[in-house]
C-alpha cells in the first residue's frame, strides 16, 4: 500500500471528525459523550491561529484520506500532546500508523518538547501496546462509565514519554 503523511489541508479536520465518529461508534459502541468530545477537537484546532509547535497529519493513499494524528500544546510548554490518532480499519497492518507516529515524534523533537503526554482508553489494546513499544508508561487512570453505550465500565488512562 503506498500513502503519504502530510499536515491536513483546510477543510479536512472534518475528516478527521469523522473517522473518530465512525470508528468508535462501530468499533467500541461509544456515544455522544465521548463523540461530541472528539469531534469538537480538530473543527476547534482548524479554526485557530496556527502554531509552529503543534501540526495535524493525515494519511492520504490514492488520493483518499486513510488516518491522522494531531500534536498539540499543553499549558507546560515543554510538553507537548499525541491526540486524534486514528487509521481506517481496511488501512491497519500496513505500516500507516507507524508512519504517522513518525511524523508528530518529528514535530514534537522540532518544537522542542521535553516529554509527551496522550490520553487513550482500556479497550484499546492495540494501540496502548504500540505506545508502550515507543516508550510511552501509563501515569495515571480514571474510571469513565459515561462513554459506552451499552453501559460498560472503562478506564482512561494517561501515558507520558520522556523526549530527553
Amino acid at each position: 500500500m503506498e500513502y503519504i503523511i502530510r499536515p491536513y489541508k483546510q477543510g479536512e479536520e472534518q475528516y478527521v471528525a469523522d473517522i473518530h465518529r465512525r470508528l468508535y461508534v462501530n468499533e467500541y459502541s461509544w456515544g455522544p459523550a465521548f463523540i461530541d468530545y472528539a469531534v469538537e477537537i480538530p473543527l476547534k484546532f482548524a479554526e485557530k491561529e496556527k502554531n509552529n509547535n503543534e501540526e495535524l497529519f493525515v494519511a492520504e493513499s490514492d488520493g483518499r484520506l486513510i488516518g491522522c494524528i494531531m500534536l498539540c500544546s499543553t499549558e507546560d510548554t515543554t510538553e507537548g500532546q499525541l491526540r486524534l490518532f486514528a487509521v481506517e480499519k481496511e488501512c491497519r497492518g500496513n505500516g500507516v500508523g507507524k508512519a504517522l507516529l513518525d511524523a508528530l515524534m518529528k514535530k514534537a523533537k522540532e518544537a522542542n518538547y521535553k516529554s509527551l503526554i496522550l490520553w487513550t482508553a482500556s479497550p484499546l489494546t492495540s494501540a496502548i501496546k504500540q505506545y508502550e513499544r515507543m516508550g510511552f508508561t501509563a501515569t495515571e487512570s480514571v474510571e469513565n462509565t459515561t462513554w459506552s453505550t451499552k453501559g460498560d465500565s472503562l478506564f482512561e488512562i494517561k501515558m507520558t514519554m520522556d523526549l530527553e
